[in-house]
């Protein structure tokens, strides 16, 4: 699937009015640096980034910020992976919110290498997935998981290894 469709499936359906759920960046302030900081991270295992605030139906310890869109972001305690969860009621939402992590990306590692791939399971869902490569041995997967058909919650992930 191209670029274009993926992002068109994430979006279609959506609300005439996005909704985002984020404050907006501080005046002049680069809305790369956050992305940019937790991709550095990465050979720390992203320990700087997490708390003491352990959740043991994520196996992960609680990230000190979350991105914008996003409900909360941890720091898994097996992978080590840095990831944020977004929960929608139903698709346009997470479209919205899968669309604007896409275009954050895509602004921030222009022209970095990416990969794409719908995965359908036996649970009745479909998952949408984009894989941005900013860095030698760094990847940043962006999951848009919903219903494979009608409404339903839905949910957009996003990992940093």
């Amino acid at each position: 699937m191209t670029r274009a469709g993926l992002r068109g499936a994430w979006i279609a359906g959506a609300l005439a009015s996005t909704l985002w759920l984020a404050a907006p960046p501080a005046v002049g302030a680069d809305p790369c640096d956050q992305l940019r900081r937790i991709v550095e991270s990465a050979p720390l295992k992203f320990g700087p980034l997490a708390t003491s605030d352990y959740a043991t139906l994520f196996e992960s310890w609680r990230a000190g910020e979350t991105l914008p869109g996003f409900d909360s972001c941890w720091v898994d305690d097996l992978s080590r992976a840095f990831w944020c969860l977004h929960r929608a009621p139903g698709v346009p939402e997470a479209g919205s919110v899968a669309a604007a992590m896409a275009d954050r990306l895509d602004a921030c590692w222009p022209g970095a290498p990416t990969r794409q791939e719908v995965e359908t399971g036996d649970d009745g869902f479909m998952r949408l997935i984009q894989d941005w490569y900013p860095a030698p041995e760094r990847r940043i997967r962006l999951v848009h998981r919903r219903p494979r058909s009608g409404p339903g919650l839905s949910a957009v992930f996003v990992y940093f290894y």
